[in-house]
């Protein structure tokens, strides 16, 4: 008899020791076959309960579960039980009872034993392999899915035909690199999982919420409760305990949508709100933005721009034009701006490629190329007795990361033995404090090396007060939107009224004040009168090719105010 148990056990463990995930699952696979075994030893009930301890990636209908199976002969009273104790401290009991009127004897107990330590083994790998199972899909610090967990569902949701009843919601945490500077990293970790534990139970069942990393979440939410769940993200508070003392937050958001439709694919799923978020993000109005079909076509220009940009500047596409600086008290050339140009089939104008380049960090490459040809020409131009003039060359503010720009510019002038006071670097000004204390570290650096410094832009970011009380700027450049609206017409003109403020606070600290975009008399006229020292733009040259700009440094540099070139 004991060989034969020995057999039915073995197939009954065949039958349910295929890989299953689902606890509940398993527990049906050990009903079903119970019959293979329950004449043999006289089962007349199977029962297993499991007190285990919760866990974020305990799979569901697991703890404080019981599962029975009931032989057609009835049961008796008797009850032969054995419990195991879990790694976890937790407790699995398996109970047995005989058929009806049937006592078993010792030598069937070790039967019995030996079905409720398979039992156990068996349950044991289910739960570790729906454990695995459900931790692949799961995001380690939040428990919410990650990128895998949330995908099979979207699969799912495909496949079943149901994907159209859905949005995609893509979110990014406003300044959360701020956030953990003000209440440090444990904090910052605490903010992600209240942020996702309230949007979780938010949705329900009207949703799947998912963290793909850092601050950045994507849910599916069903379209009928879309515009609550936005309102819902707008009014997201908590508070914290920093240094002992409660720090209530509101946290911001930028938001994402696609809205699906029954055709819509994975790739559609996973990418399109992405790219609303990035215009989102971009953005300094919009902190929600619907995805359109253009925004998949930009990304796909702004592709093709980044994929052609190295080999083009191996092949020296680029060029560099200068947009001549005029006294506006002596209407003389006192300095240019050098400004790249990319040749390829037509001339591509900046704006169509230093935004593209700045996202993905080629701008450096970029910076220091036009550099070096800037060099290049200063050195030709003084070898041929040309005299230059103050040029300016522009470097994006993520170069402030490289520790080293500093030695770098430094060694690329001095290989041409370019007169320092002869170059300025000009830097676009800071829109947040991430790079202050390194913007102040740097020009201070330049400024001691006698290489001078301007920071573009000025007046379109919140630092601009304490950027222009603790540099040692030599120049800064009011940003052309504050002189397009400077117009004859115009009675009480905000845009005069700020310029005028920041040339005056300028001059009284002893900085110069450059103004981009210049185009009428008028405006020229009006910068004079408020004491801005120079000016750029159409009203005297647009930007010259390297032949035109020698001719000007080479003949009259004279401008006649009162044409408009």
């Amino acid at each position: 008899m004991q060989d034969l148990v020995s057999k039915h056990f073995a197939q009954f463990f065949d039958n349910v020791s295929e890989s299953i995930y689902s606890f509940p699952t398993m527990m049906q696979r050990i009903s079903e076959n119970l019959h293979l075994i329950a004449d043999d030893i006289h089962l007349g009930r199977y029962s297993t309960t499991f007190t285990l301890p919760i866990s974020k990636y305990e799979p569901e209908g697991l703890t404080n579960s019981t599962v029975s199976y009931t032989s057609e002969k009835g049961f008796s009273e008797e009850v032969f039980e054995k419990s195991f104790v879990t790694a976890e401290g937790g407790v699995v009991t398996t109970k047995l009872n005989p058929i009806k009127g049937y006592t078993w004897s010792e030598e069937e107990k070790i039967s019995l034993n030996h079905l409720c330590l398979l039992s156990f083994m068996l349950c044991s790998r289910t739960r570790l392999m729906g454990l695995m199972y459900k931790v692949q899909r799961s995001d380690s610090l939040t428990g919410a899915l990650n990128s895998t967990g949330f995908q099979e569902i979207a699969g799912s949701l495909i496949q079943d035909g149901v994907i159209g009843q859905y949005s995609t919601v893509f979110t990014n945490i406003k300044n959360f690199k701020i956030i953990n500077q003000q209440v440090g990293g444990h904090n910052g970790d605490i903010v992600i999982q209240n942020f996702c534990n309230s949007t979780s139970e938010f949705l329900g069942e009207n949703g799947f919420f998912s963290r793909l990393g850092g601050d950045n979440f994507l849910a599916l939410v069903k379209t009928s409760i879309l515009q609550k769940y936005l309102a819902f993200l707008q009014d997201i508070n908590m508070t914290l305990q920093v240094r002992g003392k409660e720090f209530p937050l509101h946290v911001e958001v930028k938001t994402g949508i696609c809205n699906l439709t029954p055709q819509s694919t994975m790739a559609e799923v996973m990418t399109n709100a992405s790219l609303a978020l990035n215009v989102a993000k971009k953005s300094a109005f919009k902190d929600t933005v619907t995805f359109s079909p253009e925004m998949f076509e930009q990304t796909m220009h702004d592709k093709r721009i980044a994929s052609q940009f190295h080999d083009s500047l191996e092949n020296q596409e680029f060029l560099v034009y200068y947009q001549p600086k005029v006294d506006l008290n002596t209407s003389k050339l006192c300095g240019c701006e050098a400004l790249a140009r990319w040749k390829r089939d037509k001339i591509i104008p900046p704006a169509e490629f230093i935004p593209i380049l700045e996202t993905e960090g080629s701008i450096r490459s970029l910076d220091f190329y036009i550099l070096e040809s800037v060099c290049k020409d200063l050195r030709n131009w003084l070898d041929r007795g040309i005299q230059p003039v103050l040029t300016s060359v522009n470097f994006s503010k993520i170069h402030l990361s490289n520790l080293k720009l500093e030695d770098e510019i430094l060694s690329l002038v001095s290989r041409y033995q370019i007169p320092k006071h002869t170059l300025e670097i000009e830097l676009t000004e800071l829109s947040d404090y991430q790079y202050y204390d390194r913007l102040v570290a740097f020009v201070t650096c330049m400024h001691d090396n006698g290489i001078h410094i301007s920071i573009d832009d000025f007046g379109t970011g919140y630092s601009s007060i304490k950027l222009i009380k603790n540099l040692q700027a030599d120049v800064i450049k009011l940003d052309k939107s504050l002189i397009d609206n400077i117009k004859i017409t115009a009675t009480h003109n905000p845009d005069k009224i700020v310029s005028s403020a920041i040339i005056k606070m300028a001059n009284e600290l002893n900085i110069s004040v450059i103004a981009e975009g210049v185009e009428t008399t008028y405006q020229a006229q009006f910068l004079k009168q408020a004491g801005c020292a120079m000016a750029q733009g159409y009203l005297y040259n647009k930007p010259l090719t390297h032949d035109e700009y020698e001719q000007l440094l080479t003949g009259n540099r004279t401008y006649d105010t009162k044409r408009n070139k």
